[in-house]
This record gives C-alpha cells, sequence and structure tokens, in this order.
C-alpha cells in the first residue's frame, strides 16, 4: 500500500518523482493563508447577498453560513445555489488562489515545460451538499471533459474547511495515468449530467486510495489519473477547488470561446427598457 506523502514547494525534484510514478502529487502550504481567510469571508458575504435577494432573514449563526444558510437558500430554489457557484469563481480572492505563481511553477515543473503560458479552464470551488450524490461521479479522467487534444495538469484542494472520507474527499486510482486514455464508456444519466466512465476491469488494476487534505494544500494530477469524489455522509457542505492548467504552447491547443448567459433580462433588454423610457419623457 503505498504512502502518500507531502512535499514542500522547493522540492520540485522529488515531488516530480512522486508525480511521474504515481500520477499525483500533494503540495503542502500551496496556497497563501491569508488568501484562504480572504476568500473564507468573500464566500460568506456572497451568501449572505444571495439570502437577502431570497428574502431570507440573516439570523444564521457564524459557523452556520456555509451549511444552514445554504440548505435554506436551496430549499428556497436552487437557482440560489447555481448563483452563488457561478458568482465564487469570478470573485477577486478565488482569482488570489488559483493565481499562486508557486502553483504555477510546480505545474510546469510537473509538465517539463519551465516557461510554458498556461490557460486555466473551469476552475471552480466544487461545492457538494451533504447526503447528497447527484454530482457525485463515478470513476473517470478528464480526457473528454476538457479542450481536445490538450497537455494539461489537474488541480485539486480543500476551500473553507478540511477534506475527509466523511465528507467525500476526493479518491484516486494510483499510478493509472499509466494506461493513457482508458477503455470507458458514455452515460447519459436523467437527472444527472454525463457521466464518462472508465471500465471497472481498468480500475480494478490499481490502488485506490482516498486522499484527505488540509487547509492550504494542493493535489496536482496527471489529466489521465483516474479519479472521482467520494460520498459526502457528512452534516456539512464540501467546499473544494477544481480546475486545470493547459500548456497553451501545445499545437493542438485552441482556446475556447466564452459565452454568458445572462439571469433576468439581457444586455439589449436593459438598453431597450432604458432608452424607450428616455424617448418618453
Amino acid at each position: 500500500m503505498l504512502t502518500i506523502q507531502r512535499f514542500s514547494l522547493d522540492d520540485a525534484e522529488q515531488a516530480k518523482k512522486f508525480f511521474d510514478e504515481n500520477g499525483f502529487v500533494i503540495l503542502r502550504n500551496a496556497f497563501n493563508q491569508t488568501c484562504l481567510q480572504d476568500f473564507n469571508l468573500e464566500v460568506r458575504e456572497i451568501i449572505r447577498a444571495h439570502l437577502a435577494k431570497a428574502s431570507i432573514d440573516d439570523n444564521y449563526f457564524e459557523d452556520e453560513i456555509f451549511d444552514l444558510a445554504m440548505s435554506d437558500l436551496e430549499n428556497k430554489d436552487h437557482e440560489f445555489i447555481a448563483s452563488i457557484y457561478d458568482t465564487i469563481f469570478q470573485c477577486p480572492s478565488f482569482f488570489r488562489i488559483i493565481s499562486e505563481k508557486s502553483v504555477s511553477d510546480s505545474i510546469r515543473n510537473l509538465m517539463n515545460k519551465r516557461n510554458a503560458p498556461l490557460y486555466g479552464f473551469t476552475n471552480r470551488c466544487r461545492i457538494d451538499p451533504p447526503q447528497d450524490e447527484r454530482r457525485t461521479y463515478g470513476w473517470h479522467q478528464e480526457v473528454f471533459y476538457t479542450v481536445p487534444k490538450g497537455n494539461y495538469l489537474q488541480t485539486w484542494a480543500p476551500l473553507i474547511r478540511n477534506t475527509t472520507i466523511q465528507n467525500g474527499t476526493i479518491q484516486v486510482a494510483i499510478g493509472s495515468h499509466k494506461e493513457g486514455i482508458a477503455k470507458q464508456s458514455w452515460n447519459e444519466i436523467d437527472g444527472r449530467a454525463t457521466q464518462i466512465l472508465i471500465d471497472a476491469e481498468v480500475i480494478n488494476k490499481y490502488e485506490q486510495s482516498s486522499v484527505e487534505m488540509e487547509l492550504g494544500e494542493l493535489l496536482i494530477f496527471s489529466g489521465y489519473l483516474a479519479h472521482q469524489s467520494g460520498i459526502n455522509t457528512s452534516n456539512q457542505y464540501r467546499y473544494s477547488l477544481v480546475g486545470m492548467y493547459h500548456d497553451v504552447s501545445k499545437l493542438e491547443f485552441q482556446t475556447p470561446r466564452l459565452e454568458f448567459d445572462f439571469r433576468g433580462i439581457t444586455p439589449k433588454e436593459f438598453f431597450d427598457s432604458e432608452i424607450n423610457q428616455l424617448i418618453l419623457r
């Protein structure tokens, strides 16, 4: 059974050796504690802003904001949770976390690409409610969930609180990155996102491990590593960083176009209403 090691940011050579053999590596103190505290505070205020939009009185104790308040918003209308999700990944404190220079340098080192320009793709704060498996995926690779034919590494880290087996921390199939693109199937499941799942015969070849992590630690892993989230059996929401960094210099990489779908009125509808009012004055 593999003993999962942690490496300092300065221990690049040993971290690279562990990564090449196992398909992942955990870095200690990857994130500035001040940045994590700022993120904690900003997420609190984002949730409070949505409580006001939902006309829910903010009578929560400080520790209830991340759990009970979120549950009440979910019960009121899931759209509030969706809006929180889409707000967090664009907030300044989140940008500061995913833009840590030490993280970018570590990713380039693991890629053997010292000066490669990087493109962050789908960097998000994933929010997993307790006792809810609707967004829990089976064993998968990210190969078909990202920019096709890219050269990239993935990241995963606890945000707000530590991740444990109880709250569904990430699980990895150690060494499975050596499969390359594994045998897998495309599954359309009613009420759930599309799941592209690796065949059990592949997963069973490798040791599987739940990776418990503390705030400040960062898991970096190969895009070919088989992984999945555990089931959150705790009574708390799990907040975790998910994302990936593509090597822009790879010839096949093409930057995706971004599109925004506005909630509420569109800019054109806003324009028409304002201009019409001016005309009527």
